[in-house]
């Protein structure tokens, strides 16, 4: 081998190790940093006759079947989260089993008229039937209320979450050019780390090109592909006083269905849980004013007369659940008796409080199927709380598998970095060695 040759080779490898140093110390000083994949010296790129095949010597460190079923993983986390927050937030509106929850105040309104039964001629009876009926009215108000700014609230949220979301699309696709033009990992990295972010908000499909594009869609809709993108748009749209959302892609108009992620669950509970558990409350509010009102309609007051609606006359659900302006004025309009000679008959006031024990809504009491209510709202806080934990070891487990081969680790990168430096300083060393052989050669004679 010729000393050029030898000069050549030693060259090649003082820089191959410099490239190798700066490679790790790169990784030492992003050891915090978020989204960063560690990189390691890529000797394959060395060409045979020992040049360098040009561009970043640096490979990525990954575990791709690990990234791709974390992103998917993501999207479940993203979901749960939200189910567990917001169904929370639905749980305490209910406030169950507190004294103020709708079950302690109908089981109040009902006993106001057992005592009212028992002492049919008493005008305080009437009064604390009167307050019991008007808790019973704000209480069903209430709920109605809170439940309906919720979903005033989740549709605010869900508009945020959009925006977020198309705020990630437009700089995804803006990284998939500039990664088109000018491939690097600091790139790739950038955009890994906001296509994991998008995952958390929406349930996506994610192919990556040879290039490094990457090809992202949902429900089988194109989100960005090379040139193209398409954001999301909301159409909010009011059915039978419930307010629901519709989502369309700006590129093709589209309808596109949103499974999974926060997007997923907000629409879900926004616009499907919380309209059928309000369903259920205004069924429940009609029933009780239309069978206290039939029975009250058939029973005498204080002056003997008969016919007089309890509640008002027109309740549609817990949104107007109202007492008679009539009664609430004037308690004495309270009907307990069964005939109009007959005051001290209580027979119409212990008709009412038995409609508490009929069988008024499927087949069960007005508690029972309120019962059914909460114990859906409960069933799926509980279902949230279990996922949500579950889902969030599996997220960890594979968070720590993509770490284990991309994350960086202090020890070993030091461990390499004393193996680079040491090699450099050979690689001079045989320069030197080479150089003063030259030396000595060239002073012979």
């Amino acid at each position: 081998m010729s000393i050029s040759r030898i000069f050549e080779i030693s060259k090649r490898a003082l820089l191959a190790n410099r490239w190798a140093i700066d490679t790790t110390a790169k990784n030492i000083a992003n050891i915090n940093t978020e989204g960063y994949t560690r990189r390691r010296m890529d000797l394959a790129r060395l060409t045979v006759d020992l040049g360098f095949g040009g561009g970043d010597m640096s490979l990525r460190v990954r575990h791709r079947f690990v990234e791709n079923q974390l992103g998917y993983e993501r999207q479940d986390l993203g979901r749960y989260r939200s189910d567990e927050m917001v169904l929370t937030q639905i749980e305490g509106i209910f406030a169950e089993p507190l004294d103020s929850g709708l079950a302690n105040v109908l089981n109040e309104f009902w006993n106001a008229w057992s005592d009212l039964a028992n002492d049919p001629e008493s005008r305080p009876a009437r009064t604390v039937v009167r307050e019991k009926s008007v808790l019973l009215a704000n209480t069903f108000n209430r709920l109605h209320r809170e439940l309906r700014d919720l979903q005033t609230q989740i549709g605010t949220e869900i508009r945020d979450k959009i925006s977020g979301a198309n705020r990630l699309i437009r700089r995804i696709s803006d990284l998939n050019e500039e990664i088109r033009t000018h491939k690097s990992d600091d790139l790739l990295d950038r955009r890994d780390l906001l296509v994991g972010n998008l995952c958390e908000l929406m349930n996506i499909d994610v192919r990556e090109r040879p290039n490094g594009e990457v090809i992202i869609s949902t429900g089988g809709r194109i989100l960005i592909d090379g040139d193209y993108k398409s954001e999301l748009v909301v159409d909010a749209r009011a059915e039978n006083g419930s307010v629901g959302f519709e989502l369309r892609l700006s590129g093709d108009g589209r309808e596109v269905t949103i499974t999974s992620g926060e997007l997923g669950s907000l629409m879900e509970i926004g616009a499907r849980f919380i309209p059928e558990t309000l369903d259920r409350l205004d069924l429940i509010a009609r029933t009780i004013a239309e069978r206290v009102n039939d029975v009250h309609r058939r029973g005498y007051n204080l002056d003997g007369v008969s016919g007089t609606a309890f509640f008002a006359r027109r309740v549609s659900g817990a949104a107007d659940f109202a007492m008679n302006p009539e009664v609430l004025r004037d308690p004495s309009l309270i009907a307990a008796s069964n005939s109009p000679d007959g005051p001290g008959d209580g027979s119409i006031a212990q008709a009412v409080c038995d409609i508490r024990s009929e069988p008024a809504l499927s087949n069960g009491t007005i508690s029972d199927f309120y019962n059914a209510l909460i114990s859906r709202v409960g069933s799926r806080v509980q279902q949230a709380h279990f996922s949500l934990n579950s889902q969030e070891l599996v997220v960890e487990s594979l968070q720590n598998q993509r770490d284990a081969v991309s994350a960086v680790s202090l020890d070993e990168e030091m461990t390499r970095l004393i193996e680079y430096e040491q090699a450099y300083q050979a690689s001079a060393r045989m320069i030197d060695t080479v150089n003063s052989l030259v030396d000595t050669i060239l002073n012979i004679g």
